[in-house]
């Protein structure tokens, strides 16, 4: 599992001449495996060599080991024996590791963020010498653009984002409460995966006084209601997003009008990205579009990367200069908010390929 990531970890590593390395952040962890582990956890790489040092509960990797030659080092997590303390029995076992290291003559790198102070001193201890080169965010440029194996776990929670979709759609009735809705929503995704699966995020009436971001609460759905089902569902680590507004019955002229104009500004939004276009120009000319239709401009970002994170590059916003690359795969979600009266937002995801995109959310957004 994820071999091609760590090709690209070494390669970005040697050119930096960085022959040892330490990840401790989760998410780094958890795309150099291709597991969804749970914290603690580390990587060590030795000169192109990587090793897994996790909680032994975690089953799957002993095949992570065993399927791609990757060194694993189990970690006692939950015991009766003895106090519950991972992360001291993390630090611990990273001695030991790092005191067989053969002493780098080149850089040694850390992400050093998510260490804890035991961790820190035992890789200081084991490794004395000069001030580590910190590799905080040095993944994220990598992990922005996608393989064909996170792709396929990706595209498998969009499947799943529809069939909730679906299950909202109808639950949008008069008198549901907006945790009646989520409800429908969450059990029809279980029941379709056959198991528990992470969801989030916005489940919101339009009458709500601030009608933007919400999870569900016992707010009703009344007569003329909006409603914002903002989707996410998380499969083997990687998330999706979404995002459709719909309405108790049929909605009003106001509501169509605005609808209308969202599905316009998503076309534009979407017609705009392609490999080398700059993030903040996207960002800006979607404002610019909802300006001059004489909206007000919604507060939020255009759009955002997603994968082992609901929120990552390319930030569509302001201030983000970076461009968009093949194999990036973005949200875009431009939306109009009135505060305490009615709301609409629509919400899409795209694969950047090399002339444009490919949709990879196929949720219905259309008006009833």
């Amino acid at each position: 599992m994820h071999r091609q990531q760590r090709n690209r970890t070494t390669q970005l590593l040697d050119d930096a001449g960085v022959e040892l390395a330490l990840f401790s952040d989760i998410d780094s962890v958890r795309w150099l495996t291709g597991l969804n582990l749970s914290p603690p956890a580390l990587i060590l790489f030795e000169r192109g060599n990587f090793t897994l040092l996790a909680d032994e509960g975690f089953g799957e990797a002993t095949i992570f080991g065993d399927q791609t030659g990757c060194a694993y080092i189990p970690i006692v997590g939950y015991t009766i024996q003895q106090p519950i303390d991972a992360p001291a029995r993390l630090a611990e076992a990273l001695r030991e590791l790092a005191a067989r290291v053969n002493g780098p003559s080149g850089r040694v790198g850390v992400e050093e963020k998510s260490l804890t102070l035991g961790m820190w001193q035992s890789l200081r201890e084991a490794i004395p010498g000069s001030e580590p080169l910190s590799l905080e965010g040095w993944l994220l440029p990598l992990r922005a653009v996608k393989t064909e194996e996170e792709l396929a776990r990706i595209r498998e929670g969009f499947r799943l984002t529809t069939i909730g979709h679906e299950a909202g759609r109808k639950a949008v009735r008069l008198g549901q409460r907006e945790i009646d809705v989520w409800t429908e929503v969450q059990t029809a995704v279980e029941r379709e995966a056959g198991k528990w699966m992470q969801m989030g995020n916005d489940c919101i009436v339009g009458h709500r006084p601030a009608n933007m971001s919400a999870a569900p609460l016992d707010f009703e759905i009344i007569a003329n209601d909006s409603f914002i089902l903002d989707l996410s569902v998380v499969v083997d680590g990687y998330w999706t997003d979404s995002c459709a507004t719909y309405y108790t019955d049929q909605p009003t002229a106001q509501q169509v009008e605005m609808h209308k104009f969202v599905e316009e500004a998503l076309a534009y939004a979407v017609s705009l990205v392609r490999p080398g276009a700059v993030t903040k120009e996207v960002d800006s000319k979607v404002r610019a579009f909802m300006a001059d239709g004489g909206y007000e401009v919604y507060p939020h970002h255009t759009g955002h990367g997603i994968g082992l994170t609901g929120h990552e590059a390319p930030r569509i916003v302001p201030y983000n200069q970076e461009q968009f690359q093949e194999g990036n795969v973005i949200m875009l979600e431009p939306g109009i908010y009135i505060p305490g009266e009615t709301s609409v937002r629509l919400e899409d995801a795209f694969l950047v390929t090399s002339d444009g995109v490919e949709p990879l959310s196929h949720h219905d957004k259309s008006l009833p």
